[in-house]
């Protein structure tokens, strides 16, 4: 008998028949992946950005057709209320006026850090919810108030969720909470502008009464801007625009969510949402430019 010879591509040990990476071929494949890798990330990281912008562009868009439809339900008035202690607009429950907060026409509720704090606006009594198809919110009757721990606070309304809204800036105003989304926090990632405020606040007597007139001279203002500059009068943003426009210096910035830096989701009357560098400083430009405006152009104001 013969012993069995070896299979002709067996090997036992290094040799010619085993396949092996030398150090210079491993460097080489490195080389390739590391240059692939820098090629194709930066185009995901746009691919991403892309569309998160679509999908904020998109929420901005139906929240203006659910404003549209609410103005046309309500003589020409925009969702915008000033806050009492329970309920955006005063009821015989309602309690003292706290003043108004940019968040209180829509949205969830808000984190249980607002509890018992002012400007903790149920969503049952944010007015524009309904017109979004969110109209049945678990609330305590007026003038009780949704405990902290209610379930309700973690009932989410994605509509009013902006992918690049990663942190608040509503707690300590304007400096950023860490680890909590403006939307997560107060219901919203979409505020509506008060920059006009400064305006007309001032025309006005001092007092309660004189803060709710000034208010619905805002809001009635508002509504003649509907009429002529429609398509430049924002009336709904991020919280970055509120951030940027506030600064004083006009070198200051802000990267958001989205790795841009002073740039902002906007939403407009006349129903178009852009997304468009916001101006810091304060000064003139900073409200109204060519491309989008917070405050009312050729303002008159009562006695003046």
């Amino acid at each position: 008998m013969t012993a069995p010879r070896d299979h002709p591509l067996r090997t036992t040990g290094p040799g010619p028949g085993r396949a092996a990476f030398t150090l210079l071929e491993l460097v080489v494949v490195i080389a390739i992946i590391a240059l692939l890798l820098s090629i194709l990330l930066p185009g995901l990281a746009r691919a991403r950005q892309a569309g998160m912008l679509a999908v904020s562009m998109s929420n901005l868009r139906q929240i203006n057709t659910g404003g549209s439809a609410y103005a046309q339900s309500n003589a020409g008035r925009l969702p915008l209320f000033i806050t009492y202690r329970r309920g955006s607009s005063p009821t015989p429950d309602s309690g003292p006026l706290e003043g108004f907060c940019t968040w209180s026409m829509a949205g969830k509720n808000n984190s249980s850090y607002w509890a018992g704090k002012r400007f903790d606006v149920e969503a049952a009594d944010r007015p524009l919810n309904p017109y979004l198809g969110e109209e049945e919110w678990d609330a305590p009757a007026p003038p009780a108030t949704l405990a902290k721990e209610a379930s309700a606070r973690e009932r989410q309304a994605r509509l009013f969720r902006d992918p690049s809204d990663i942190v608040s800036h509503q707690r300590t105003w304007p400096k950023p909470t860490p680890g909590i989304s403006g939307y997560d926090d107060v219901g919203t990632s979409y505020h509506f502008n008060a920059k006009w405020w400064e305006q007309v606040q001032g025309s006005f007597a001092r007092d309660d009464a004189g803060f709710v007139d000034a208010f619905e001279f805002g809001i009635r203002r508002i509504r003649l801007a509907d009429t002529f500059n429609s398509s430049k009068f924002a009336w709904l943003h991020d919280q970055y625009a509120d951030v940027i426009v506030t600064r004083p210096d006009r070198d200051f910035r802000l990267r958001n969510g989205l790795g841009d830096v002073n740039k902002s989701a906007l939403a407009f009357l006349d129903g178009h949402a852009a997304y468009l560098e916001v101006i810091p400083g304060r000064g003139p430009e900073s409200y109204s430019n060519d491309r989008y405006s917070f405050v009312f152009e050729d303002l008159r104001l009562p006695g003046h």
